[in-house]
This record gives structure tokens, sequence and C-alpha cells, in this order.
């Protein structure tokens, strides 16, 4: 559809959506005020995975060979051994190593257990067993500080407690009450939220995991650039610098918390489809270079054995010289220890940019509307808004929502499509009141769509029944002018101008395939393009995001409301 809402809005989902707020557990935050924000550009403090359990001697080498330390040490910890818990010394061995190296533990603490089973509590007595050992740890004093990530990667499906954000984020404010009921404030200990970089499209997006700016200090997301000889599968599994194999991940986090600091709390790069030594440096004054990251770790692990890769570049003896080279730029730093990190308060970032919008100034772009239960209509005039622009009242509970220029003029508003009598309610402004005009269309179990069919600036309404469309250029009780068979009966309609020549056409979205299929013509046919795109549950809306005058696809995923 051509036509815009206050020089923006498009249109809206033929459904009503419901907004449901989830009660959360009280988690105790880190501290009510923030510290000195920290200008994280033009540097990034450097880190590394051992393949020791006790890796000082194996930090102290790596710093010797480069020169330059090892600031920030991660390990992967579970709080227990076998089926029993850990004991106190396989806890505090690992972190004391660690910083008698001069390196800050970054711990990624895993429970191989669902997330539901860990937010019910099955797990609490290893949860606290585990902060017991920490506050031992921490009671040695000089300093010492960790960076805790519960329940890393949890937007995967690798992990057994992945995929599940409501309790994902139960689980994790299980760890946090256990440090902070210690009285082990973010002077001690600060919490890492730690996604996957890459997200299954089908899968709830990184958004949906994320706990609240008061329990998360740093987020520390894992991204590798794969290369081209992995034994992998997935749109990942290909050489990647840095801008596509991190930068992408970056994107998305400033989308929903822009002034966090962010730790790449893993990555590393294959060796295969491209040249790792000079990756190596290039990504790391890359990552100096972002405005939120302040430090990365170096996943050194040999998981070839494993039937995946080596990521090694240090084995013990010698190291890579696209390491060398990385950890010797003016860029990388190495002090310890990391005083900035854990002064008191919360942790922000200076500098950083707000999201970009997709519409370029000046251009005439559509965004969204929706509709609740209740017929209340909430309008956004830009795709990243994290408030509403407007809203109004139209309609009764029940309606069919609709958007279109109804007038010509060149704004889009409501019409109502009402199943129980088959009438439609149309408005010319976006304000509470009653339909400017109602007519009778369609019959029960018709899907009503909404498009500019013969490029004259007005839209108008088409049925979708059974896998046949009926085309109305005319807003009124009228008869189709002409119909066309496309799809098949079950799949879902929506509109837009897909080829960018002023006329609407019809898409489909097939929910048992997950297919999207459409043509650039109002005729029948086979599909001209079609691709996979969203999940099931997705409600599917074509618009034209960035004003370049061809409509593309967006969906609005109900459970997570992004």
């Amino acid at each position: 559809m051509t036509s815009k809402y206050l020089t923006s809005i498009h249109t809206l989902f033929a459904t009503l959506f419901i907004t449901v707020a989830a009660t959360l557990p009280a988690v105790v935050p880190t501290a009510a005020a923030a510290a000195e924000p920290i200008d994280a550009e033009g540097w990034v403090y450097s880190g590394i995975y051992s393949e020791a359990w006790a890796p000082a001697d194996d930090l102290s080498a790596v710093s010797a060979e480069v020169g330059k330390s090892m600031a920030i040490a991660g390990t992967f910890y579970s709080p227990y051994n076998g089926d029993v818990l850990q004991s106190a010394y396989n806890t505090t061995t690992p972190l004391e190593s660690m910083w008698s190296a001069g390196s800050t533990p970054f711990v990624n603490i895993e429970i191989l257990d669902s997330a539901a089973s860990i937010a019910a509590g099955n797990h609490d007595g290893a949860i606290d067993n585990w902060a017991n050992h920490v506050s031992t740890w921490l009671a040695n004093g000089g300093g010492r500080s960790l960076i805790v990530a519960p329940l890393q990667e949890m937007n995967g499906d690798w992990v057994p407690y992945g995929l599940d954000p409501a309790n994902f984020k139960l689980a994790y404010a299980k760890f946090v009450n256990a440090i902070r009921s210690r009285g082990l404030d973010e002077t001690k200990v600060r919490f890492a939220f730690a996604p996957n970089g890459w997200t299954d499209p089908a899968d709830p997006p990184i958004s949906a995991y994320y706990p609240g700016h008061s329990s998360v200090d740093f987020i520390g997301i894992s991204a590798y650039n794969f290369g081209t000889g992995a034994p992998y599968n997935g749109p990942w599994a290909q050489w990647e610098e840095a801008p596509q194999a991190i930068g992408q991940y970056l994107d998305i986090l400033r989308t929903f918390a822009p002034n966090k600091p962010y730790i790449i709390a893993q990555t590393a790069s294959a060796t295969v489809g491209g040249d790792r030594e000079a990756w190596l440096p290039a990504t790391y004054q890359y990552l100096a270079d972002d405005p939120n990251v302040v430090g990365l770790v170096y996943f050194n692990k040999d998981k070839a054995n494993q039937g995946e890769i080596d990521w090694r570049v240090w084995d013990g003896g010698s190291a890579s010289s696209g390491f060398h080279a990385a950890s010797g730029l003016p860029s990388t730093r190495h002090e310890w220890p990391l005083t900035s990190f854990f002064a008191p308060g919360e942790l922000t970032v200076v500098g950083a940019s707000p999201p970009t919008p997709l519409c370029p100034d000046g251009n005439d772009c559509d965004t969204l509307a929706l509709v609740d239960g209740g017929s209340q209509y909430a309008l956004l005039n830009s795709t990243i808004s994290t408030a509403t622009d407007g809203q109004f009242y139209f309609g009764q509970p029940g309606d069919v929502a609709l958007y279109g220029d109804w007038d010509g003029d060149g704004t889009d508003t409501p019409a109502m499509f009402r199943p129980s009598n088959g009438f439609v309610y149309l408005r010319n402004d976006n304000q509470t009141g009653v339909a400017h005009q109602e007519f009778f269309f369609g019959i029960e179990g018709d899907i009503p769509i909404v498009g500019d069919w013969d490029g004259d600036g007005y839209d108008t309404l088409a049925i979708y029944r059974n896998g046949e469309v009926f085309v109305a250029n005319q807003l009124g009780t009228v008869a189709a002018e002409y119909s066309f068979y496309f799809g098949n009966p079950g799949d879902r309609p929506f509109a837009g101008d897909f080829d960018g020549n002023g006329v609407d056409s019809v898409g489909l979205y097939r929910e048992s395939s997950g297919f999207v299929y459409f043509r650039d013509s109002l005729s029948s046919g086979t599909a001209d393009f079609d691709f996979y795109y969203g999940a099931p549950e997705d409600k599917i809306v074509a618009g034209d995001w960035d004003g370049d005058g061809d409509d593309t696809v967006a969906v609005y995923r109900p459970s997570t409301g992004t």
C-alpha cells in the first residue's frame, strides 16, 4: 500500500492483539545510582579462555608470549560435579588461579536442565552452594571481583535451558538474588546477560530474554567467524569479517540496551575461507572502535576432537601472528585490575549511538499500529519507537482491524470488519468516534484485505475466500469487479506493492510450511516469488519500511511483543 499515517503509518494486521505483562520475582538492583559512564570508544580489554582448569600458568605463559597480560579470563562452570554439588575447592581454585595471573574471571554458569526446572527451584540448593563458595573467595579481599554470566546462549537449542524466555528470566534472577542476598554488591560481582549472536528467525529474538537493566551490568554476546570449512550447517557457516560476524548482533543489542557496556564473551575465527591472521587485528580494532564494546574474550579451545573446529591461537607454546598483532594494537588494553568495571553504581557507556531508523530522513515510510482486544488503537510514527505516538478507540471487541487511505489524502485511517454481521465500518481520521461510512461486504469466514488495486491513490477492499480473491475498486456494498485464484484454503493473505509500480497485489503466508508467497499481478497463477520467513504464530504485514517505493515483509510476534 502506498498511503501513510501522519507522514508514515501504513498498515495493521487483520487481527487483534492483546499485550500481557508478566510478573517476575524481585531482583535486588545492582545499585540505585549510576557509576561514572565509561567512554568505551577507541579501546577494548583483551581476554582469553584457557584449556587449563586452574589456568594461572597458561595465562602467564600466553601473556609472556605476546608481551601483554590477559585482562579477562573466560571459564565455564557447573554447580555440580557429576551428580553431587561442587566442593568449595572446585569453585574457588579456578577463580584464585585466574586472579593470581592478573585476570578478572568471566564465569559462564551452566545447569544442564530446562529453564522451567531451574525457575521452579529444583536447583536452588546448588545455586546457594555456589554463591557461598563465591562469597568465601571474595572474602580474601585484595580487590577480588568477577563477572558472572548465568545460563549463557539461552537463545539456542543446543543448551537444555534454551528457547524459554519467560523461565530463563526467572532462572537468571535466582543467580542474582543468591549473590546480592549475601551482601555481595556490584563492586565485587557484576552480572552479564550472555546470549548467542545468531538466533533462528523462527525463535524468540534476543530481546525477549533480556532480564532488565537493574539485573544486567554487561551484555556478553557470543559471535564467531565459522569460515567455510566448518562442520556446521546454517546461514552463519561462512567466512565473515567483523561487521558480519559480530557487528550485526551489536546493532540488535542497541535496539533494547543502547547504553549498556558489551563484552564479546565468546569469539574466535576459523582458518578456512579467509585469512585468520588478518582477521584477528582487524576485528580487535573494529571492536575497539565500537562505542559499547569494552572487552572481548577469545575462545582458545581445540574442539576438533569433538567434530568441530580447532579455534586456538595459542597452543601452550606459541601464539599465531594474528594474535600477536591483535594483542599489540595500541587500542587493545591489558591494564588490570578492572577497577572501572567494579565502581559503585550502574554501568553505562557514553557516546553510544541510538538505534538507526530504517527510514532515511525525508522519506515517506510506513510504520505500524496495534489494536488490543478492546479496540484501542496504538500508533507508532517510527520503526524504533518504544512508546506509542497516539491512541484512540474505534469499534468493538471481536472486530477485525483494518487500515487504509480511504479518501486519498495520503493518511491511513482505521476500519473494522465485524464478522458477526458482515459489515465494514471506517473512519477518515485517527480519532475516537463513530464510523464515517459503513457498508455490507463479504460473508462469514471471509478474510478482508486492504489495497490500492488500481493505482488511483485510494485504498479499497478485497476478500480472500478459500483460495479465491474477490477485488472491488469502490468502497460500499458492491459486487466484486473481478476475482482470481491464488494459494490454498487456510493461507493468510496480506497486500503490498511488491514491485514498486504503484499498484498493490496479494501475498500469502502458509503456516504449514512457514513460506511466504506473492504475485506482482492481480491474476490467477503461481507465486512470482516465495521464501521462508517467520514462525507459525507470527502476524505477517507488508510495508515500505525504508521509503524506496517497494513493500517488503515484516512479522509481529505476539509471544514477545516484537
